[in-house]
């Protein structure tokens, strides 16, 4: 049996795909992986799993015993308030190994736009969902909450982003990319970007050996999660810096996602100076 584990930021589309994915004939997936309570901002939700302390052997055994599918599909998605700690990162890394690695990018901004101002929003699509998934079920439940959250986007959050919170936020999204992008070095990986999902669905198709057919299916003519068009402000200080910023980095993570390179070598501690250094 094979497993599938998506990999992403918050904001990069991995419910929509977990969820499409799972309404696939060879596919059964669910649950969304965290890595520690520590880092999270809120209360978990009902299919959060914690990987620090176990591994995806405990996670994908939580599959009910009735499922008989060829491959089984997760997804582990990296917070971003608070960075993620410089001393677990080999920690992480050997998390992971034998796998199937789906990586999604996104621009940093484009998240935190959706993110902060958009705050989380899913409306699922009841005829489409899979009763026994625990993620199904669990955003039907809260369906009036994203509709509340989608009437108040446009009202609440008036008060720009400092530019010194949304550097750090950033800083920890191209981290956490890093991280991602290390795992090709143990597994069998595609890189994608968020931007060109439509354009990657042949390279998805052949690394997933499902039909083109099939997955243009399940995820725009079916899909679990219906699209987000919503357009949000650039309500940040220090907007025009902020943007170079991001684009720095994002280059970077182009150049990084075309090679193989050694973690370390971009993202190190210095114990001296107590001091995260990032080689750009």
């Amino acid at each position: 049996m094979n497993n599938v584990i998506l990999v992403s930021n918050q904001r990069c589309g991995s419910t929509w795909l977990v969820t499409s994915l799972g309404n696939c004939k060879s596919f059964a997936t669910d649950y969304e992986i965290k890595w520690s309570q520590d880092l999270l901002i809120g209360k978990a939700s009902p299919y959060h799993l914690f990987l620090k302390n176990t591994n995806f052997k405990d996670v994908f055994q939580k599959f009910p015993t009735s499922v008989n599918h060829k491959t089984l599909g997760t997804k582990f998605v990296f917070d971003f308030y608070k960075p993620f700690p410089h001393n677990e990162y080999n920690k992480f890394l050997d998390k992971f190994e034998n796998f199937q690695v789906i990586h999604i990018d996104r621009d940093y901004i484009d998240i935190l736009k959706s993110k902060i101002f958009g705050r989380v929003v899913h409306l699922i699509e009841p005829k489409n969902l899979k009763s026994q998934r625990v993620i199904d079920n669990t955003i039907l439940s809260k369906q009036e909450d994203y509709i509340k959250n989608i009437k108040n986007s446009n009202n609440n959050n008036n008060k720009p982003i400092t530019f010194n919170a949304a550097k750090s936020y950033i800083i920890n999204l191209f981290i956490n990319d890093v991280l991602s992008l290390s795992l090709k070095n143990k597994n069998q990986f595609l890189n994608i970007k968020y931007e060109d999902i439509n354009k990657s669905l042949p390279k998805l198709s052949n690394f997933l050996k499902i039909s083109l057919e099939e997955l243009n299916t399940v995820l725009f003519k079916k899909p679990v999660i219906k699209k987000n068009n919503m357009n949000y402000k650039n309500n940040f200080e220090n907007y025009e810096e902020l943007k170079k910023i991001n684009s720095l980095l994002k280059k970077k993570i182009k150049d990084l996602s075309k090679n193989n390179f050694q973690f370390e070598k971009i993202i190190f501690y210095d114990n001296f100076k107590k001091k995260l250094n990032i080689n750009i």
